[in-house]
């Protein structure tokens, strides 16, 4: 089962509920996904483990935003 990584998701987030929001939700899919990438029902599936290192600087980019911006932050 592969998720899929929809930057807008989060970012709609961000706008409506600020950084916090955004991070905690992105979190929580992130570990769903890791779980998929180790121990899903395909197994090991290595190009869904590359595609969470997107996802984790996507992380990095809220939390730049957040620091930069506080009173955009929620």
């Amino acid at each position: 089962m592969h998720i899929p990584f929809d930057r807008e998701k989060y970012l709609a987030i961000l706008r409506k509920d600020g950084a916090p929001a955004a991070l905690t939700v992105l979190q929580q899919d992130t570990q769903r996904w890791e779980y998929q990438a180790f121990e899903g029902s395909q197994g090991w599936q290595p190009e869904m483990w590359k595609e969470l290192d997107e996802v984790r600087a996507f992380s990095r980019e809220i939390w730049n935003f957040a620091m930069a911006h506080p009173e955009k932050s929620g």
